[in-house]
């Protein structure tokens, strides 16, 4: 079990890349604190760790407010007495829109949850793990900050920025045993890219150009990504630190 013992955050746990990676990590032995804002749904992804014997507990979490992350890492520490990785995953998406018509109300509500959630993030379960001895993050960056097809500056801004910002604390914590890491995905069968394709008006077209743009034919799944993500929470990684890792299909090899 490649996380025995371990205590992990997964934030935006309750759908898609967030739950597949909760469920991993339980699986894998780590107790998990699931934060979202959806508590319904965060409550029963919880319900069902633990309904298949593993370890994990929900809590509310807007990560656009820094008060609401710092809560769910106290949380953690109060809950399993310390913690070992976050996974930073909550994440929006933007409506594909002309760049020049782009508000500024959009702009700041992508920026706030995809960059200075992810920030709220690292710096409060960063500060965490110097507690008990150092730790490994993960951030959601995305395939957008290397590639893209226009119409979503926010988004691929927004995620650009995470990897720097995951560049910075890698350097700053490598000597402190703080492992920091970004995945970048590709297109991958989530809820968010369910409604990417329907607000194009023709679903099946949609995927059918995801496909065609992505060398390996087909869209990725939420547990492609968790086995990533776990790689890179793990000491499997422990050489690791800094990195994008790409999980696109072959998408930015083109």
């Amino acid at each position: 079990m490649r996380l025995k013992d371990k205590v992990a955050i997964v934030t935006g746990g309750a759908f898609g890349m967030g739950r597949a990676t909760a469920e991993l990590f339980a699986e894998e032995g780590a107790a998990v604190v699931i934060g979202d804002v959806d508590a319904a749904e965060g409550e029963r992804a919880a319900a069902a760790i633990v309904a298949a014997g593993g370890r994990a507990t929900f809590q509310a979490t807007d990560v656009s407010r820094e008060a609401d992350v710092a809560a769910l890492v106290a949380t953690a520490e109060r809950v399993y007495g310390r913690l070992d990785t976050i996974f930073n995953n909550a994440g929006i998406e933007q409506p594909v829109t002309p760049s020049v018509g782009v508000t500024e109300e959009l702009f700041d509500r992508v920026i706030g949850i995809n960059l200075k959630g992810t920030f709220f993030g690292c710096k409060h379960a960063i500060a965490a793990m110097l507690r008990t001895g150092g730790g490994t993050v993960v951030n959601n960056s995305s395939v957008s900050a290397f590639a893209n097809v226009g119409g979503n500056i926010s988004y691929a801004a927004s995620k650009g920025a995470v990897m720097s910002l995951t560049r910075v604390l890698a350097i700053e914590f490598a000597g402190r045993n703080v492992r920091v890491n970004a995945i970048c995905p590709g297109v991958i069968d989530t809820p968010m890219n369910e409604r990417n394709a329907e607000r194009a008006g023709d679903r099946a077209a949609t995927e059918e150009k995801w496909r065609a743009i992505t060398p390996l034919g087909r869209m990725g799944t939420p547990r492609e990504i968790a086995e990533t993500v776990l790689y890179l929470a793990s000491d499997q990684s422990s050489f690791t630190t800094g990195v994008g890792l790409l999980i696109d299909g072959g998408r930015v090899a083109t």
